[in-house]
């Protein structure tokens, strides 16, 4: 009397399992090969600084190793002697492969500071970069 319950316990199991996909796996009614993916950007972000005869001078800079196309921020937070200050900057970046480009600048009468600058494209971040005294 088992061994014929266990049987049909088992073909219910299987049958079960053979309708429900793998997980990951979606079924396509158009049969479609996947899409190749497009090779990825690379692009390296840095924050130069220059002393200034006025206090600091930071520089946004992007340096692509590929095709780049995006939208950059640069955000600088100073306190010193002349007070605080915020300083917001960004826009588009459409860069040839091995080409550089300064994005934004800020100069202030020195003190503390933070700078950051980030990178994006359609994927998401490519790079970052933060600077602070």
């Amino acid at each position: 009397m088992k061994t014929p319950l266990i049987a049909a316990a088992l073909a219910l199991i299987t049958a079960c399992a053979a309708q429900t996909p793998a997980p990951g796996y979606v079924l396509s009614s158009l049969d479609e090969a996947p899409a190749a993916a497009a090779p990825a950007a690379h692009a390296d972000c840095r924050i130069r600084e220059t002393q200034t005869a006025n206090g600091v001078r930071l520089e946004a800079i992007i340096q692509a190793h590929s095709a780049v196309y995006g939208s950059y921020d640069f955000t600088v937070s100073a306190q010193g002697p002349g007070g605080a200050s915020d300083v917001t900057q960004g826009g588009e970046v459409d860069l040839a492969d091995g080409e550089n480009a300064t994005v934004g600048s800020a100069e202030f009468s020195g003190g503390r500071y933070r700078a950051v600058l980030t990178l994006n494209d359609a994927g998401g971040e490519l790079c970052s970069a933060e600077h602070f005294s």
